[in-house]
């Protein structure tokens, strides 16, 4: 298995805005005819139109050394206000680099992070595209080579493609669950140092 490495930073929410965004995409289908010496029919096409919208929320991120970056999430799920202590973490295949897949809000206590935003592992998602090939082209050489046996080839194929996805699956769900594990454990150590900060200003303030 690949190292995995993590992060997280705790910042200030600022310049929060929120709005939609909305894809409308359009097919058409059929249409057509003929015409001759004057008779005939023409058919229009029937057009079918989709929209999709997405939520979108940017933020700027605050930090003790007054850094500042923008965050973008899209599709919902996470909410944060002006003023707010936000944790991003941060998973990647090098240390201190890395995709934004988890959000903590300290002060509602709320955290999103959706299987579906760990993104470095997914790029490793095993394809099935072999399951449809190796058959082929077991079918293909065993024309070539002994086209009595050309069943066995075929049976081999799909045998060693199905081997190989599944092994290819389970290394990719191990990664998956590490990765996972490796964002609950920085969480952890988020809300800890939320919390020694805290404590230290209540500290300072008495």
């Amino acid at each position: 298995m690949e190292d995995i490495h993590g992060f997280f930073r705790t910042g200030t929410v600022r310049g929060v805005g929120n709005w939609s965004e909305t894809h409308v995409s359009s097919s058409s289908s059929g249409g057509g005819g003929y015409i001759h010496n004057g008779s005939g029919h023409i058919s229009a096409p029937t057009v079918s139109v989709s929209s999709t919208t997405t939520e979108v929320m940017r933020f700027f991120m605050e930090y003790a050394d007054d850094e500042e970056e923008e965050v973008t999430i899209k599709g919902g799920g996470f909410a944060a206000r002006e003023g707010q202590r936000v944790t991003v973490v941060r998973i990647g295949s090098r240390p201190d680099w890395g995709y934004n897949v988890a959000y903590h809000n300290h002060n509602t206590g709320s955290t999103f992070a959706p299987d579906h935003r760990l993104e470095w592992p997914l790029y490793k998602r095993p394809s099935r595209k072999m399951m449809l090939f190796a058959p082929i082209i077991g079918a293909v050489v065993s024309l070539i080579i002994m086209v009595e046996l050309w069943w066995l080839f075929v049976v081999g194929a799909f045998g060693w493609a199905f081997y190989a996805y599944s092994r290819k699956n389970g290394e990719y769900q191990r990664l998956k669950a590490a990765v996972r594990q490796r964002v609950d454990e920085l969480l952890v150590d988020a809300k800890a140092q939320h919390g020694r900060m805290k404590t230290e200003l209540k500290g300072e303030a008495a």
